[in-house]
């Protein structure tokens, strides 16, 4: 017996998956399951310590206790080292929200980064791999870093 797999999107077509969807997405799970458990069983390091690889994979910043941003690279030594740490206010979205949330300049936040937040990070297989990590952890987390500058100033009014 033969199944059909298909639905509507929209009301507007019919959509055929592939005949492999779930082995397919079985897999996707498996490793979106691996890479979770090994980003979680890794070592919390000093931020200006990390000695970060040079390949794609996932990075988790901790500070004031908690979790506060996600992200995910092709190139984790760069994407930190150069983007984060060495940046201005427009190459990293986290430095941005730094400055503008807490009135600072650009090296006055990474400073202050640099002195007060932990890394922790994962290697993946695929870039793919690690911005689907990356989305998990975002909507699991709610890091307070990965929300919209717009929401974080309302916040930061309102709260």
């Amino acid at each position: 017996m033969e199944r059909e797999i298909s639905f509507e999107l929209f009301n507007m077509q019919r959509v055929e998956l592939p005949e492999n969807v779930e082995t397919e997405l079985g897999n996707l799970i498996e490793k979106l399951r691996q890479n979770l458990h090994d980003l979680l069983a890794a070592e919390q390091n000093s931020l200006s310590q990390a000695s970060l690889p040079e390949t794609h994979g996932v990075y988790v910043l901790f500070f004031q206790e908690k979790m506060q941003y996600a992200g995910s690279s092709g190139n984790l030594s760069n994407r930190i080292k150069k983007n984060l740490l060495g940046g201005n206010r427009n190459s990293h979205t986290l430095i941005n929200k730094l400055c503008t949330l807490r009135k600072k300049e650009a090296p006055d936040a990474v400073r202050w980064l640099k002195n007060n937040s932990n890394i922790k990070f994962t290697v993946t297989q695929k870039e793919e791999d690690a911005k689907i990590l990356e989305d998990v952890l975002i909507a699991i987390y709610h890091p307070h870093f990965n929300t919209p500058l717009r929401t974080l100033k309302k916040l930061a009014v309102h709260g």
